[in-house]
């Protein structure tokens, strides 16, 4: 029995156009292809944050944001004729900030990222989430999205922010604080 070849690329891309789920062919550099690849980059540091936790509780939650993800992007990239955000998406999401806020106690901003390797992980995940939160804004300036998904990207970053605060803790790292506001400028 013989192997398939299965073609991985189509040469439509190669003047610097794409075809979206939607059936229009639009520029790579599009707001809604520059929100579909900081997407793409999204899931994928969420999915190397996951493989470095040893925690299950943490997997799980990721691997739930990762579905939610493919969602929003199938839900923005069809204009809202493909698998859409969950509803429950953002509750679940300040449901689960509640319980790793109960585990780390007080928080206190600005914290240098850093600590254990999990955390430092996972404080490139929420860079990276800010990043698509800023695209989606972009896109939605351009063409309206569901606002369920503007509220979802910005608690993302929220629940990760708490994902790594909790896995310092559980590492026993003590996390370094940038001092706000600047303590030179108190006695000026």
């Amino acid at each position: 029995m013989g192997l398939g070849l299965l073609l991985v690329y189509s040469r439509r891309g190669d003047t610097g156009e794409t075809d979206t789920p939607s059936g229009k062919r639009v520029t790579k550099d599009t707001p809604v292809i520059e929100w579909e690849g900081t997407l793409d980059e999204l899931i994928s540091h969420i999915g190397y944050s996951k493989v470095q936790l040893s925690w299950d509780d943490m997997k799980s939650d990721l691997s739930q944001v990762q579905t939610d993800l493919f969602h929003l992007g199938e839900e923005i990239l069809t204009s809202g004729k493909g698998r859409k955000l969950r509803d429950e998406g953002v509750s679940w999401m300040e449901g689960r900030i509640a319980t790793y806020l109960k585990e780390i106690g007080e928080v206190k901003l600005f914290v240098i990222p850093g600590g254990s390797q999990e955390a430092a992980v996972l404080q490139l995940s929420r860079a990276v989430t800010r990043r698509a939160e800023r695209r989606l804004v972009e896109l939605n300036i351009k063409e309206k999205v569901n606002p369920l998904s503007l509220q979802y990207i910005n608690r993302l970053s929220s629940l990760i922010f708490m994902m790594a605060l909790a896995a310092n803790k559980r590492r026993k790292f003590t996390e370094v604080l940038f001092p706000w506001p600047n303590p030179d400028t108190k006695s000026k």
